[in-house]
């Protein structure tokens, strides 16, 4: 699932989130939009369980929103 996550903090430490998410899910992507600052994950987490994973990290989210699938089916993923 991709979200798309406001954090509390202004300026996280990426290499911790990214090592949180991926002792959640190996297969996890997270990167940080440019413009707007919000982070942006793919994990196969629900946004509650995401939501707990940053919080433990030390990055509590102000909001997480998740957004419609891109995938398009052929990998049957």
């Amino acid at each position: 699932m991709e979200f798309r996550i406001r954090l509390a903090a202004e300026t996280p430490d990426m290499a911790v989130i990214d090592d949180a998410l991926r002792q959640a899910d190996p297969a996890a992507l997270v990167d940080r939009d440019p413009v707007s600052g919000a982070l942006r994950a793919t994990v196969w987490l629900r946004g509650d369980e995401l939501a707990d994973v940053l919080a433990l990290a030390g990055y509590p989210p102000a909001e997480i929103e998740q957004l419609a699938s891109l995938c398009c089916g052929d990998c049957s993923g």
